[in-house]
């Protein structure tokens, strides 16, 4: 019975670990760009300081994920807040733009070792028939962390200066690279491998249909964090930090209820019932005019995407074999990478020609697509 337990030393600290290293990378976000501005930086690098990241971090995963197979996981995620650590560190000493800019890239590298072997490290440790529940536990540390985290920074920028928020965010990786200490994370049984093929590798074949599925869902989450701030100024919502903080505490409190379906269930069900629930919380947001719908949306949201995402990422590891879990999760934070992006590219110049409320109802539909999509795989599954 011990084995089956979820909660113990080395999941706490874990989690502790992965929810420092997200508020201390996630805090950068909001200020970054207004730093780069500063210095006189065109609006061509500023988009180059968000590019350049994600592909740092697509690039640098299957390379991950491949060594995961059969290497230890722990030290990698050390080595991974420490250069977390050093390269944040380093962003007050550089004045000149393009440096800044290739030191973006390797943040976004350092990043993507950090988050896949993290991830990786937490499947080892979840028993295989919670891995539904443990996930979703887990997951905790990422949305919490991602959402908490900008509105952290920002205070600590303005209260202080440039140069606190960046030591502020060194001394959560230090912490985050100790508490990686406490952690332990069996080393795999070596196994007889397949050469490494990078386009192979960057996105597992076994995993591709909640991969696809995880660059559809965020879709709506890429319409959120690119225009809610802009949206809530144009309605005049003084409190849309509201959205934030509901989102996170309903998908949060959700977790451990949501898990145990997942498990008992499997994904199917689940997923399409949290689909709807993120497809009605972007139609009430696009119809908000005041405070009262905007926490409908965001419990509906909360509900709805918050817990897709760690449904898919569970369905990601699943369709792989345990010793590939690394890869599957490369692929799951890829997929989620690509869609971010692809939203804000797509969704910027569509921006041009309509409002933000149809931008939010078209995004709507893609929750219906990925309900869709999954009803018809459970229909093929019943068929076998």
């Amino acid at each position: 019975m011990e084995k089956q337990k979820i909660f113990n030393q080395s999941f706490l600290f874990l989690f502790i670990s992965n929810f420092l290293v997200f508020i201390g990378f996630e805090m950068l976000l909001p200020i970054l760009p207004a730093y780069l501005l500063s210095m006189n930086a065109s609006s061509i690098q500023v988009g180059l300081m968000t590019t350049l990241f994600t592909l740092g971090a697509v690039l640098i995963r299957p390379f991950v994920g491949y060594y995961l197979i059969d290497n230890q996981r722990k030290g990698l995620a050390i080595l991974a807040s420490v250069a977390l650590l050093i390269i944040t560190a380093l962003y007050p000493f550089l004045t000149i733009i393009w440096l800044l800019l290739v030191l973006r890239l390797f943040h976004g590298a350092a990043w993507g070792v950090s988050t896949t072997a993290n991830s990786t490290m937490v499947v080892d440790l979840i028993p295989k028939k919670r891995l539904g529940e443990g996930m979703g536990y887990f997951s905790i540390s990422t949305t919490v962390g991602a959402i908490i985290a900008p509105s952290v920074g920002i205070l600590i920028y303005d209260s202080f200066s440039f140069n606190i928020l960046i030591w502020s965010s060194v001394v959560l990786s230090l912490l985050a690279a100790i508490g990686l200490q406490f952690v332990y994370s069996p080393t795999p049984v070596k196994n007889n491998r397949q050469p490494f093929q990078f386009f192979d590798a960057i996105f597992e074949k076994d995993a591709w249909f909640p991969a696809l599925l995880t660059v559809i869902t965020t879709l709506g989450f890429g319409a959120i964090i690119t225009f809610l701030v802009l949206f809530g100024k144009q309605k005049g919502l003084d409190h849309i930090f509201l959205f934030f903080l509901i989102n996170a505490t309903v998908s949060t409190l959700l977790r451990p209820f949501t898990g145990k379906w997942y498990d008992k269930k499997g994904p199917w069900s689940i997923i399409i019932v949290s689909a709807v629930l993120g497809f009605l919380s972007l139609v009430t947001l696009s119809y908000t005019t005041n405070n009262a719908c905007l926490i409908i949306a965001a419990i509906l949201f909360g509900a709805g995407y918050g817990t897709v995402m760690p449904c898919l990422q569970t369905w990601t590891v699943q369709k792989v074999s345990e010793e590939k879990s690394g890869v599957a999760n490369a692929t799951f934070l890829s997929s989620f990478d690509v869609g971010v992006g692809l939203s804000a590219l797509v969704l910027g110049i569509v921006a041009e020609w309509i409002s933000i409320d149809m931008i939010f109802r078209m995004v709507s539909l893609s929750f219906i697509f990925v309900a869709i999509l999954v009803y018809k795989d459970f229909l093929n599954k019943k068929k076998v």
